[in-house]
């Protein structure tokens, strides 16, 4: 389904779970040394399920994530986990331990995700000492990888942000190939897809999509209305909404299928290649009755224009 918000000229009247890394001051020390021997296994468990007419049950194994360890290494104070995100090209820490261990769940079907590790040790100034990044591995999933209840229903709805990142990605490239600009990936408006995915999960429509945008905007940010005005070049102020449309769409346990569906439906379509996006987000979730994205566009550069007002 898809979802457009119209901008207006304004004249005479006015009329948008991983684990979580610490952050403190860092000194990279060759002291740490290496993570090394970094490898990654398969995770299998077991469920119940009924086996035929006479109710008689049977396990069932099934893949419910990967675990990755490395070589323990002596007088350090633990370990970062990182997992590249592909539209954004960073590096980011999804999880600080103590052990030599994390465990991989919560992914989509046909996926790539790249992990490193580096060791760090505290010191008495407050400062943590880190050492080099192990060798990257990279983990690829065929089919949902998720931990399930014992009745074989999943114990817990997830986020995938490696396979929205990737649905961006392609979704830039149908961009440019119908002649429009990339669009810049907005962290303020992936926040936003979170709660909207979600949201489609219990009711698939675009019911409520501009006032979830506004109440987050507002709590999170103090913006008391839904545009952003400026004046352009000919003096004529303008308004333009902080979240100007909306794409959503269910079944796809890929980010390349649910792409594929945006790209087939005309409008969706219409709506994803538009010249006058500027930002936007994709957002999946796993519920357990059917996956779901979102994507949100805006005509303005949303993260710069809040990190400015905000100054």
């Amino acid at each position: 389904m898809i979802k457009k918000k119209s901008k207006y000229l304004i004249m005479a009247m006015l009329v948008v779970t991983l684990g979580f890394c610490f952050t403190t001051k860092t000194v990279n020390a060759k002291s740490v040394g290496k993570v090394t021997n970094i490898k990654v296994s398969s995770i299998t468990k077991k469920y119940k399920t009924i086996m035929d007419a006479s109710l008689r049950k049977t396990s069932v194994k099934y893949k419910a994530g990967y675990k990755i360890t490395w070589k323990k290494m002596k007088n350090v104070s633990g370990y970062k986990v990182y997992v590249y995100y592909p539209a954004v090209k960073q590096w980011k820490c999804v999880k600080t331990t103590k052990n030599n261990k994390y465990t991989l769940t919560n992914l989509l079907a046909n996926e790539k995700v790249k992990l490193k590790v580096r060791a760090y040790k505290s010191t008495d100034n407050g400062a943590n000492e880190q050492g080099k990044f192990s060798k990257t591995i990279t983990v690829k999933t065929k089919s949902l990888t998720y931990v399930k209840k014992s009745n074989g229903k999943i114990k817990k709805g997830f986020h995938d942000r490696v396979a929205a990142e990737n649905a961006f990605i392609v979704q830039n490239g149908y961009r440019t190939k119908a002649g429009a600009d990339k669009i810049e990936w907005s962290d303020t408006l992936y926040k936003i897809c979170l709660i909207r995915a979600k949201q489609i999960s219990k009711n698939f429509s675009h019911n409520g999509w501009s006032d979830t945008a506004f109440d987050f905007l507002h709590k999170n940010y103090g913006i008391d209305e839904e545009y952003y005005w400026y004046k352009g070049d000919n003096g004529m102020e303008y308004g333009e909404p902080y979240v100007s449309g909306e794409n959503i769409a269910m079944g796809a346990t890929n980010y390349k299928d649910a792409m594929k569906q945006w790209k087939n439906s005309p409008g969706h379509y219409n709506n994803l290649k538009s010249i006058s996006h500027k930002s936007g987000a994709i957002a999946c979730y796993e519920s357990g009755n059917g996956t779901y994205w979102v994507a949100l566009f805006s005509d303005i550069n949303v993260d710069k224009i809040l990190n400015e007002t905000s100054k």
